[in-house]
């Protein structure tokens, strides 16, 4: 099992997953075009995720939760950025294990929006080489695509905390 325990190794596995998203935006052309919105870390037990959270609040600026399909899910501002070809990602979304307990510890996925085109276009653009796979769920659908091991591009219509904004209101 898969478990960060220190602030430096979430920073040290984030940039790993950061590495073949960067190789996915360079074959693709996506700089310029599409900005990157947040990164996603899935835990495998409450346990784990209150032990994550924990380990995060003193590295965030905020921390907004809410119950989301039968789980918690923490959207957190960190004070340190994680750096990206489509730009510095301020957020991280923080999943709770799914009631199925599907879910294994680690950086899931990164949310990308598109800033110089539409959404469509940038999902059909990826699908001319790719095997994009639509993803519906009750709270928004997304385009995926899973590239080097089995981290996911996921494309986004906008940044999630406008999403949070709304709701709040």
């Amino acid at each position: 099992m898969n478990t960060i325990k220190t602030i430096k190794e979430f920073y040290t596995e984030a940039e790993q997953s950061v590495r073949s998203f960067n190789r996915f935006v360079a074959k693709h052309n996506l700089q310029g075009k599409t900005k990157a919105d947040h990164i996603c870390y899935k835990c495998d037990s409450a346990e784990y995720f209150d032990s994550v959270r924990a380990l995060l609040e003193s590295e965030s600026d905020y921390i907004y939760q809410a119950n989301i399909s039968g789980r918690r899910i923490s959207y957190i501002k960190l004070k340190r950025s994680v750096h990206t070809a489509l730009g510095e990602i301020n957020f991280l979304e923080l999943s709770d294990q799914k009631p199925d307990n599907s879910q294994k510890n680690g950086f899931d996925n990164i949310e990308v929006f598109p800033t110089a085109m539409t959404y469509n276009e940038m999902v059909e653009m990826l699908e001319e080489s790719e095997t994009v796979i639509k993803v519906e769920r009750p709270h928004h659908t997304t385009h995926d695509i899973k590239i080097e091991d089995g981290f996911i591009f996921r494309c986004t219509h906008a940044p999630l905390i406008e999403k949070i904004k709304t709701e709040m209101v």
